[in-house]
C-alpha cells in the first residue's frame, strides 16, 4: 500500500471516528432543540470532502470560520471531514443534524451520490449551502461557487491561443486530456467551458486528443496513473498535457518526470501550492486563482441568512443552477488565468496569486520551487 493510500484510510478512519462521536455527543441526555453551548449560539457544520484539494482544510475552512465571527460571535463553527466517502459524509451530517446543527455548509464528498444528505437535512428542516463542488439531486437553501464554465473558457481560451500561435508546434497538436471527478458538477461545466475554445480546433484538426480520461476523486496519484498510461499508449508522442486542477497537473508531472519526458503541462486551477510552485520551476504553464477568502466570506454571508430564516442575499446570489432535482439560488464568483510568458520572470505572474492574499511566498517557496531564481529573490 502506498503511503497515499495508507493516509486515505488513516484519515476515513478519524472521519468515521468523528461522525460517531458526534452522534455519541448528540445522544448525551439534551433535547434536539438545543444547540451546542446552550442559550441563543448556533452552530454551523463545514464539511469538508477530503485532504485533496488541501484548500477546505488550509483554507477555507478556516477563512469560513473567521467570516462567521467577524459577522456574528454568537455563531459556531465546527468542522468534519470526509475522507473521501460519501457514506461517512452522510452520516457526519444525521451527526451533526442530531447535534443541533442551524446549517450545513457542504463540500460534497462525492456529488454524484449525496442526494441522501439533502433528503435528511430537508426532513430535519436544517439548510444546505453548497460549496464549491456542492450536492446534487436536491433542494438546497443556496450555493457558493467559482463558476466552473467560466474556469473552463479561462483554460481553454489560452490553451487555443498556445495552439493557433504555433507554441505548441505544427498542427495537429497532439494532446492528452485529463479531467476532473466523473459526474462532478465541476468536471462536467468546466468540460463544457474548456470545449468551447477546444471543440472548432479538434473539429477543424488543429487539435488531436491522442488521450482522455476522468481522474477520480481529482487525486493526484489517479492522475499520474493516467498520464503514465497514456505516455505508454503514445509512445510519448504527446506535445502537450491538459489537466482540470494543480492536483491533476501534479499527478502528470510526477509521471514526465519518472521517464524524463520534456511536454508542456496546461490546465492548473484552484490553485494548489504545488502548482504555483511548478510555474516557477517551468514544470506548469498556467493557472486559474480562485480568492479562497471570497469564497468563504460569501458563503458567511449566505450562512446568516439562512440561520435568520431570510432569503439569499441579492447582491452575492444572482443566478439559478438545475442540481438534477432543484433549482438551486447560486452565487457565481470571478477567476483570473495568470499564465507563463517567454522571457519573463515566472514570478511576475504567481505574484498575482500572493497579490490576491491565497498563499504567501514564504509558503510558496518551499518543496520544488525553495531553490528557483524568483524565490532567491523573494525569501532569500
Amino acid at each position: 500500500m502506498s503511503q497515499t493510500k495508507r493516509w486515505r484510510v488513516a484519515l476515513k478512519i478519524l472521519a468515521i471516528g468523528a461522525g460517531a462521536s458526534l452522534v455519541l455527543s448528540a445522544c448525551g441526555g439534551s433535547s434536539g432543540d438545543d444547540k451546542s453551548g446552550g442559550g441563543d449560539k448556533k452552530l454551523v457544520y463545514f464539511m469538508a470532502p477530503n485532504t485533496t484539494p488541501t484548500r477546505y482544510i488550509e483554507q477555507d475552512g478556516p477563512d469560513f470560520k473567521a467570516a462567521i465571527q467577524k459577522l456574528d460571535g454568537d455563531v459556531e463553527v465546527k468542522f468534519v471531514n470526509a475522507a473521501g466517502d460519501s457514506a461517512t459524509q452522510l452520516s457526519q451530517a444525521n451527526a451533526a443534524i442530531a447535534a443541533g446543527a442551524d446549517a450545513l455548509v457542504v463540500v460534497a464528498a462525492d456529488p454524484n451520490t449525496s442526494e441522501g444528505l439533502l433528503n435528511a437535512a430537508k426532513a430535519a428542516k436544517v439548510p444546505v449551502i453548497g460549496y464549491e463542488n456542492p450536492p446534487l439531486k436536491g433542494e438546497m437553501y443556496a450555493q457558493v461557487i467559482f463558476d466552473p464554465d467560466a474556469v473552463g473558457v479561462l483554460q481553454g481560451d489560452y490553451f487555443a491561443s498556445q495552439v493557433k500561435s504555433g507554441a505548441l508546434g505544427d498542427t495537429p497538436v497532439k494532446i492528452a486530456r485529463l479531467y476532473g471527478n466523473k459526474g462532478d458538477v465541476y468536471t462536467t461545466q468546466m468540460l463544457k467551458g474548456q470545449d468551447s475554445a477546444l471543440k472548432p480546433l479538434i473539429d477543424d484538426g488543429s487539435i488531436e486528443v491522442v488521450c482522455e480520461d476522468y481522474v477520480k476523486d481529482w487525486a493526484p496519484d489517479n492522475a499520474q496513473k493516467a498520464a503514465d498510461q497514456c505516455l505508454t499508449k503514445t509512445q510519448g508522442k504527446v506535445d502537450a498535457f491538459l489537466g482540470f486542477y494543480d492536483g491533476i497537473t501534479a499527478g502528470v508531472i510526477a509521471a514526465l518526470k519518472s521517464k524524463d519526458a520534456k511536454i508542456p503541462v496546461y490546465g492548473g486551477q484552484n490553485p494548489e501550492l504545488t502548482g504555483l510552485q511548478y510555474m516557477l520551476t517551468g514544470d506548469q504553464q498556467d493557472n486559474v486563482l480562485k480568492a479562497f477568502s471570497v469564497e468563504a466570506e460569501a458563503a458567511a454571508k449566505i450562512t446568516l441568512a439562512a440561520i435568520a430564516g431570510d432569503k439569499p442575499p441579492a447582491d452575492l446570489v444572482k443566478d439559478v443552477v438545475d442540481n438534477g432535482g432543484a433549482q438551486v439560488p447560486t452565487a457565481k464568483l470571478p477567476s483570473t488565468l495568470i499564465h507563463l510568458e517567454k522571457g519573463k520572470d515566472p514570478g511576475d505572474a504567481v505574484q498575482t496569486a500572493v497579490d490576491l492574499g491565497i498563499f504567501t511566498w514564504k509558503q510558496i517557496c518551499t518543496g520544488p520551487a525553495k531553490d528557483t531564481p524568483t524565490c532567491k529573490e523573494k525569501v532569500g
